[in-house]
C-alpha cells in the first residue's frame, strides 16, 4: 500500500510541475533580436554599441550611436516589448 501511495504522489508531483512549466511557457516575451530590430528602426539610429540584459528588472539595455554623434540608451521590457522610460 505504501508503494502505491508513493507512486501516486510522485505522479501527481510530476503532473503539477509539468502544468506549471506549461503555463510559464505561454507567457509572451520579447526576444533580444526583436528588441534590436525595434531599436534599429528608430529614425536617429546609426551604429549599435552595446547590449546587456538586466535579469533582475527583466529589461534589455541597448546603447547605440545616433546620426548626430551622441550616444543613447534604450531600455526595452522583456515581458511586453515596450520601451521603459
Amino acid at each position: 500500500m505504501k508503494k502505491i501511495s508513493y507512486i501516486s504522489l510522485a505522479l501527481i508531483a510530476i503532473f503539477v510541475n509539468a502544468t506549471a512549466y506549461g503555463a510559464g511557457a505561454r507567457i509572451p516575451t520579447t526576444s533580444i533580436s526583436q528588441a534590436l530590430e525595434n531599436t534599429k528602426s528608430r529614425d536617429n539610429f546609426a551604429t549599435l554599441k552595446n547590449v546587456k540584459f538586466d535579469v533582475k528588472e527583466k529589461v534589455y539595455n541597448i546603447t547605440y550611436l545616433t546620426k548626430g554623434g551622441s550616444i543613447e540608451t534604450v531600455k526595452i521590457n522583456k515581458v511586453n516589448g515596450k520601451e521603459v522610460k
